[in-house]
């Protein structure tokens, strides 16, 4: 069988239609279930990172640089915000940052700044009062709430074993709040996504080291991995 120019160009022309077609937005798009609008209180998981006097105490080394959102009542919102969540079902973590005497968990040599300002400052030392947890987010004895030991790693669920102990207990559903946005906030959301959880960025319960950063993660970045949300929405979303 023969074919002419002319069949040949009809041919081209087809095949330039169909790939456009299949490229286009939409084209051959999966159908994926809508977010979810209510989540269940005992299948979720409220993560508080280091609310720790380092940035809650008026002796802390960065307390003058958040004071400010102190003072609009972040942390009586947060208070307000556990107590609330706790009531509904939640299970409340309460996640450290804490070191030895010496640093001897540490690596020195490791040029890698994090690590490395804690040393030069001497700080987040387990039992001093830079380390010490703000005592109105302190859980009673009557709560179920659970205070692991101090991590050394950004992220609340490095070496920490976090993720398994959320697992045994039927957790699918993580909220994040504390500090900082731009740091072991932001590596603790990419953790949690990563290991399958649904992520809720709580954004009236955090605070970020640098203010114009953290807002552009919180607008841009943090909704790839997680649903950014307030305080009352979030609680008004969950459902025994």
């Amino acid at each position: 069988m023969s074919y002419s120019i002319l069949d040949l160009k009809r041919w081209l022309l087809c095949s330039m239609a169909a790939m456009c077609l299949a490229a286009a937005p939409g084209a051959n798009a999966q159908e994926v279930p809508p977010i979810a609008k209510t989540i269940k209180a005992e299948e979720t998981a409220l993560i508080l990172i280091d609310f720790q006097g380092n940035f809650v105490n008026p002796d802390g080394a960065w307390y003058q640089k958040f004071k400010p959102d102190f003072d609009k009542g972040m942390l009586t919102k947060t208070v307000e915000l556990v107590n609330a969540a706790r009531a509904k079902g939640v299970w409340i973590i309460h996640m450290t940052e804490g070191y030895t005497s010496d640093y001897r968990e540490l690596d020195w040599t490791n040029p890698g700044g994090f690590h490395r300002g804690q040393l030069l400052r001497k700080a987040w030392k387990i039992g001093s009062k830079e380390a010490a947890y703000y005592e109105p987010l302190r859980p009673k004895p009557e709560h179920k709430d659970l205070m692991p030991a101090p991590r050394i790693q950004l992220s609340a669920f490095g070496g920490t074993g976090l993720n398994e102990i959320l697992r045994s207990k039927g957790i699918k559903n993580v909220a994040i709040a504390g500090f900082t946005i731009d740091v072991c906030n932001f590596a603790t959301t990419v953790a949690a996504y990563d290991l399958g959880f649904h992520v809720y960025a709580l954004r009236e319960a955090s605070l970020g080291f640098y203010p114009e950063l953290s807002q552009q993660l919180m607008t841009n970045i943090y909704p790839m991995y997680s649903v950014v949300i307030d305080n009352a929405p979030f609680l008004d979303m969950l459902t025994k």
